[in-house]
């Protein structure tokens, strides 16, 4: 399953988190791999965010001896923005409202990861 064919599956999960405002699945270098309810320059800056935030809370855990960051959650005035380790060297950021239920998002969340997880894994770079 190459990037390029992952959009539908971005779009379908927007369609099943009636709350979710975008959603992007980006590489480790902070690159977007596929996005879906925003436009690319979002993609582009959220990606970025993702994998910064990502390096910072493994960082953090490495330093606490707390084991591997699964996700993390960013509550601002009014969006929650919830991240994801989606596979290697891969995240997944979700966007939704604040009105979202943030049960039902992220068990949709972990649903998506749970079925096509292992085909998002990043390619190494050389």
């Amino acid at each position: 399953m190459s990037s390029d064919d992952l959009t539908w599956l971005l779009d379908d999960f927007r369609r099943q988190v009636a709350d979710a405002r975008g959603i992007t699945l980006f590489s480790a270098d902070g690159l977007p791999t596929a996005f879906s309810g925003m436009a690319e320059e979002e993609a582009d800056a959220l990606a970025a965010l993702g994998a910064s935030i990502s390096s910072a809370a493994t960082g953090a855990s490495t330093a606490t001896g707390s084991g591997a960051v699964r996700h993390a959650l960013i509550e601002s005035d009014e969006a929650y923005l919830l991240l994801h380790q989606a596979a290697e060297r891969t995240g997944l950021l979700v966007v939704v409202t604040v009105t979202a239920d943030l049960e039902l998002t992220a068990s949709a969340v972990e649903q998506l990861l749970a079925r096509v997880g292992a085909h998002l894994a990043t390619p190494v770079r050389r």
